[in-house]
């Protein structure tokens, strides 16, 4: 495509703003992206991330084509796991179509943050790294997340389990969130996400550890543990005095259970389309995933309302009929009720800033 005068700034090299860089400079933009850290995807060190696929009734792989990104990083599907609550209530979970896309995130080959970093290269982007920029001189913010409102506490490891999929809602080794077990090919993350009580997340990790070696023993090699963290907000305007937010600087964020790679892909696609076809870019991003997003807020705010009766209602959903359908329902504008989404969003907005407020 023929070449433009325009530049453009991005804040940010996370899937987000490399999703941007991407679309803008295959439209002939003069891309620069400027990345506080010294390589991409430093916020991670090799662990396993699930893409969820269930949110909308495209698949993933078929969004990420419409996207022009190519899948030449692990991106690879499941449609069986194992899902249990407290007291070990629970099962197989079975689905025709994918439930997760595993990914592998870090500075490292065949991640997505490194598959990213070369399509941008290839399309011609320019990346600087070691560059603290403050939000007012960029065009693209795509800074990830803000003040953390939900923690991590993981392991790395080397096992003999076979390839699975396994989680586990106990809110005495995960508050208010969920443990998860990932392996694939003999390497594995374990972790705890919780969404209180922040300074015993190496506590929660150990007995989320001890539950999953009673559900079924497994060998623990070269284990190196990390923590992460992630900030939801709400969002409602995502362009402020010119610039637009993407990814979790702008609150995109899956509220219920965390998911946030799909929602950072398709708002850096959405806020480079606004530039390139002169489109408003709120309108974009609320008619793709608006739905979605406000009603994992109202979802959030009723899973900790219930507590072990949510538990309960998401487990017997997953292991008896088809989980896909179960999530997918989950998704949609039935559970946004005004009277769940305003008590939900008051909530949340007690333990939140606005990330866009900058």
């Amino acid at each position: 495509m023929k070449k433009t005068n325009k530049m453009i700034r991005i804040i940010g090299a996370g899937p987000a703003g490399l999703c941007a860089a991407v679309h803008l400079a295959h439209a002939g933009y003069g891309v620069t992206v400027f990345e506080r850290n010294p390589d991409v995807g430093m916020r991670f060190r090799g662990d396993f991330q699930g893409i969820e696929n269930w949110s909308t009734g495209e698949d993933f792989l078929s969004a990420l084509q419409g996207m022009s990104i190519r899948t030449d990083f692990l991106c690879q599907p499941y449609t069986r796991g194992e899902f249990f609550m407290r007291g070990g209530i629970g099962g197989t979970v079975n689905s025709q179509r994918p439930l997760f896309y595993l990914t592998l995130r870090g500075p490292m080959e065949g991640s997505l943050d490194r598959s990213l970093e070369k399509q941008a290269r290839e399309a011609g982007v320019s990346l600087l790294f070691n560059q603290r920029m403050n939000p007012d001189q960029g065009d693209i913010i795509a800074t990830g997340p803000g003040k953390p409102n939900t923690m991590a506490s993981g392991v790395l490891f080397q096992t003999d389990l076979d390839d699975t999929i396994m989680a586990y809602l106990d809110n005495r080794i995960a508050p208010w969130g969920y443990a998860y077990l990932l392996v694939r090919q003999g390497q594995a993350t374990l972790a705890s996400v919780y969404f209180k009580d922040f300074k015993n997340g190496p506590d929660y990790l150990d007995r989320s550890i001890e539950v999953f070696q009673k559900i079924r023993p497994f060998s623990m090699e070269g284990g190196r543990r990390f923590t992460g963290y992630g900030s939801y907000f709400p969002a409602r305007n995502a362009a402020r005095h010119h610039r637009l937010y993407v990814g979790e600087a702008a609150g995109f964020q899956d509220f219920l259970f965390g998911f946030g790679i799909r929602y950072a892909l398709t708002s850096g696609y959405l806020a480079a389309r606004s530039i390139i076809y002169g489109a408003d870019y709120n309108s974009l991003w609320k008619e793709a995933f608006a739905k979605q997003l406000y009603t994992s807020l109202s979802n959030r705010y009723l899973f900790q309302w219930l507590g072990t009766l949510a538990h309960r209602f998401v487990i017997r959903g997953t292991t008896r009929g088809d989980p896909w359908r179960f999530m997918n329902r989950l998704y949609q504008s039935s559970m946004s009720r005004r009277a769940v989404y305003l008590p939900a969003e008051r909530w949340l907005k007690a333990s939140a800033k606005d990330p866009c407020q900058k």
